[in-house]
């Protein structure tokens, strides 16, 4: 029971956002045309809709339930004209139904791709807002596969929501439809059993709740390993296909490294759970199946077994006969509704765990980054960057590193160097905005942005143009400034392919990468750029050109830079050295300005 409320709560906190929506939307209505209102007007009136659908389904139904009876009388009376006049009023219960259902269906649809398109829009949008789906990598129990979550996940969470709300909604109404129905045909079909007749109250309708019942239970013990199974299934396969992917990503590495041995172990081995996953779900279907199927059967004839008796007993006519055995079947397949979708339901609640352990993992990430103490950084007043009592800490809150002191005023050239594992990456990161956690305060003047190159440029897909420009829009620099930039950092021959699409990140070489890492350096003009070995791949000649380059193009810019060779020491017109203090923690010091040493 505790699991059951823990599941509706969960499935609450999903749908319920895009019920409450205030943003503004659009609506395409027959004879009105477009009609602007807030989306989530929208989203109740198409709810509403698929409700009072689903109630004339329901009541449709119970007249084609009172049609049987006529209709069954008029065959076994051998009466044409009873029967010619039971087909016409087949035409007209039908005709509505026919319409009511279409009508129901399209609007279903309509719902379910507003919803879907709202939830992804707030999913994508949260994921995405800044630094978020970074820090996410850092905190404990990070989300597997988030591409999964967003993209299918929630595809199949609102066609679910739709498929098992509305089904249960029909189900219920029209058993309480059915219900009262089948009592009545209780009083006045007699339980008949070797030519005796029995006057039970309502026995129709205990026998359909017990058989319903019996069958239920039965099916949850067989199939209630199947939502962990589920659940799984989707993350292993979702693993799978990863690892894959990063073959594809990584594939010139790999085959200089010859790793095609070791690449193809670990997909074995990923693939080995998927297949231990599915047989353990193979197994378990076949017990839920093997019962489901017997008791679909069996389901088709028990109302015959009760109610054949009497008819062939003549206590009730061949009409009564259909009529009973309809409304049974009904009110049999309302009490059986969580067993018939038992499967459907397993793998709602597998989706549903899922998505909500996304968001908690969200969550945890904006209470780590909220946490206090953290580093704080907020604008400032006065013209240099400034950072004061940094205490740089793992995600874990343990202390990394120790800045007591540093600023960055325009102009300047800093090099930072320590060993490798000292925090310079991480400090890097702290100072660019993206690392919240561990103690102190970050100044930066107000209305002045940073930038950080690291070692490895990231290259969007599609043009050499868009991979330049990232992350500004491809119309924020004139043609002419993109080529001039091009050729400064020594990618003048690419300038005739800038709005050609291709691979970059396989076409290009290390080396060209962080050419363009440069580039866009130089178009976005940061006030404070943080360069994280960013021409690690480039000679000794070419890495002073770049930096010569980049000098020459941003002379007002502060930055700092992270590098193991002596090359550009001399460009650097001061040293911050990280140095292994009392305890073990690194701390930043001021050294001699590179150039003096």
């Amino acid at each position: 029971m505790t699991h059951f409320v823990q599941d509706v709560k969960d499935i609450w906190r999903l749908a319920v956002p895009y019920f409450r929506r205030k943003a503004p939307g659009e609506i395409h209505l027959w004879f009105v045309g477009p009609v602007r209102m807030p989306e989530n007007w929208i989203g109740i009136g198409l709810l509403a809709c698929v409700v009072a659908l689903e109630v004339g389904a329901s009541y449709m139904a119970k007249l084609l339930n009172n049609w049987s009876q006529g209709f069954g009388d008029a065959i076994q009376g051998k009466d044409w004209h009873a029967f010619l006049a039971s087909l016409g009023d087949f035409t007209l219960i039908v005709t509505p139904y026919l319409l009511v259902y279409s009508l129901n269906n399209y609007i279903n649809q309509v719902l379910q791709i507003r919803w879907r398109k709202a939830m992804t829009d707030d999913f994508v949008g949260r994921w995405l807002s800044p630094a978020q789906h970074y820090r996410m990598r850092l905190v404990a129990g990070q989300a597997d596969n988030p591409d999964q979550r967003i993209s299918d996940d929630i595809h199949q969470f609102v066609g679910n929501t739709m498929v098992l709300g509305v089904g249960f909604f029909g189900n219920f109404l029209r058993l309480a439809i059915f219900l009262q129905v089948l009592w009545v045909l209780s009083t006045a079909f007699p339980m008949t059993s070797f030519g005796l007749s029995f006057n039970i109250p309502g026995y129709l309708v205990w026998l359909a709740v017990i058989y319903a019942g019996l069958g239920t239970a039965i099916t949850y013990l067989i199939g209630r390993q199947l939502v962990n199974l589920k659940y799984n299934q989707e993350r292993f396969e979702a693993n799978f296909r990863f690892g894959m992917a990063r073959i594809r990503e990584n594939s010139e590495q790999i085959a200089l490294l010859g790793g095609e041995a070791a690449e193809r172990s670990a997909l074995d081995e990923r693939y080995q759970s998927i297949l231990g996953n599915v047989y353990g779900v193979i197994r378990l279907t076949l017990k839920l199946n093997f019962f489901s199927f017997f008791f679909g059967q069996f389901s088709n004839i028990f109302p015959y077994l009760l109610l054949g008796p009497a008819f062939f007993f003549g206590t009730a006519t061949y009409g009564t006969l259909m009529r009973s055995v309809s409304t049974f079947g009904r009110v049999q397949d309302g009490l059986t509704w969580f067993a018939d979708s038992f499967q459907q339901l397993a793998n709602y609640r597998a989706i549903v765990q899922r998505l909500v352990s996304f968001e908690e993992v969200m969550a945890r990430s904006d209470a780590a980054a909220a946490a206090k103490p953290n580093i704080v950084t907020r604008p400032g007043t006065a013209e240099a960057f400034a950072a004061e009592g940094i205490v740089v800490s793992l995600p874990d809150r343990t202390p990394l590193t120790a800045v007591p002191s540093f600023s960055l005023a325009a102009g300047d050239r800093v090099l930072l160097s320590g060993r490798s594992g000292s925090g310079k990456t991480t400090l890097l990161r702290a100072f660019s905005g993206v690392w919240p956690y561990g103690d102190g305060r970050i100044d930066v003047p107000d209305g002045t942005r940073s930038l950080v190159l690291p070692q490895r440029s990231y290259l969007p897909l599609g043009t050499l143009r868009q991979a330049i420009c990232y992350p500004d829009t491809l119309d924020a620099y004139a043609d002419a400034t993109v080529r001039d930039v091009l050729g400064a950092v020594g990618l003048g021959h690419l300038a005739p392919e800038l709005d050609r699409a291709d691979n970059w990140p396989q076409r290009l070489s290390g080396g060209e990468q962080q050419r363009l890492g440069m580039a866009r350096a130089i178009l976005s003009k940061p006030d404070w750029l943080f360069l994280d070995e960013a021409t690690s791949a480039l000679d000794a000649d070419a890495e002073i050109a770049l930096y010569d380059a980049l000098i020459d193009r941003l002379p007002g810019a502060g930055i700092v830079s992270i590098t193991h060779r002596p090359t550009l020491d001399g460009l650097h017109n001061r040293r911050v050295e990280m140095t292994k203090g009392p305890g073990g923690l690194f701390q930043a010091g001021e050294a001699l300005p590179a150039a003096a040493e």
